[in-house]
């Protein structure tokens, strides 16, 4: 094998060395040479810059013709932002964003400075978190109407009022005498004094129910409930009856009065007048008044009677004041991007 390739090579001057290779190369003869090393790094950078560098293109969307600009390199294709471009704008391509806004009025105000035919309004009912949507850029009416992107919105969240707050995150919470006595204290000017309710049909049946209006009290009958019980705070409870009439006795025992019993009459029913949202409109919302006796001491609570019709009662007449001022549609629910989110 050894002659085999000698005589291969006998004859040639200009056969290359055993350690040359055949194929062509982007660069010359002399490769090994201190020129051809750099000039084959050079062409190998090139070869690399050529594979790594990406490139921008421009790709057709099939049917509606639409072009967007994209990005090509080794990993694929990518998008590139048109967000990438805003601030070179002299002004943005379409509204977007969402106000939120702090009171029905400017709610209002607001849904009409930006609306248009297409505008609606979603209408959230949730009892803790009551809130309005518009969506001012909504998709055009109909099923052949065009679809629109949906980013532009008003929103409103109804502030639940301090007194609202206050009565139901107490209701039907027993307390000690002296902590229900400060409570009342605190909250009397909540209560309607009898002569000014007026309750409807519903509301009233109930209260006759409950032995009429003879045993609404008024602001002033449970401030002398509040300080009685404060009076008797450490007296010993001998008994805690229901009277007849609808109205409770209970009878205290006290040392310093030789074992002689005086007793307390509670009311049975009291009126509060209070906004269910802040800055709103007044509610009359009944409540009754509750006592239990545990051995020799008492503790009292109050019975809020059908918060959810107030509720609901006050959120419709804010949505018929919204469409009567806006003239949009009102829907009751959530919008698509929030009904995705949820």
């Amino acid at each position: 094998m050894d002659d085999q390739n000698q005589t291969a090579g006998e004859g040639h001057e200009d056969a290359a060395p055993a350690t040359a290779i055949s194929f062509p190369l982007p660069f010359g003869p002399g490769f090994n040479t201190a020129e051809g090393v750099g000039a084959a790094l050079t062409a190998a950078f090139d070869m690399a810059h050529r594979h790594i560098r990406p490139d921008i293109v421009t790709i057709t969307e099939p049917g509606t013709g639409l072009e967007v600009y994209v990005m090509v390199d080794k990993d694929g294709v990518h998008e590139i932002p048109e967000s990438l471009f805003d601030e070179y704008r002299i002004t943005p391509k379409r509204r977007q964003g969402t106000a939120t806004l702090l009171s029905l009025s400017s709610f209002i105000d607001h849904v009409n400075r930006f609306s248009d035919a297409d505008t609606v309004i979603f209408a959230d009912n949730d009892r803790a978190r009551p809130s309005l949507t518009a969506v001012l850029d909504y998709h055009r009416v109909g099923a052949d109407g065009d679809p629109r992107f949906g980013k532009h919105r008003s929103s409103f969240a109804y502030p639940l009022s301090d007194e609202w707050k206050a009565w139901q995150g107490a209701n039907g919470t027993p307390m000690k005498m002296v902590d229900f006595a400060a409570f009342l204290e605190d909250r009397i000017i909540d209560v309607m004094p009898a002569a000014f309710v007026s309750l409807t049909d519903e509301a009233k049946l109930f209260v006759d129910t409950l032995g009429g209006m003879g045993r609404v009290a008024d602001p002033a009958k449970l401030m002398q409930l509040a300080t009685e019980l404060q009076i008797f705070e450490s007296s010993v409870v001998r008994s805690a009856n229901n009277l007849a009439s609808g109205e409770g006795a209970i009878e205290f025992q006290t040392e310093h009065m030789d074992q002689a019993g005086q007793k307390l009459i509670v009311p049975s029913l009291f009126v509060l007048g209070i906004p269910v949202f802040k800055n709103g409109p007044v509610y009359q919302v009944i409540a009754r008044l509750r006592y239990r006796k545990n051995g020799g001491s008492i503790t009292f609570f109050y019975e809020l009677w059908r918060t959810d019709r107030v509720f609901d009662h006050a959120f419709d007449e804010s949505v018929d004041r919204v469409k009567a001022e806006t003239e949009r549609p009102v829907f009751l629910g959530r919008d698509e991007s929030k009904s995705n989110a949820a």
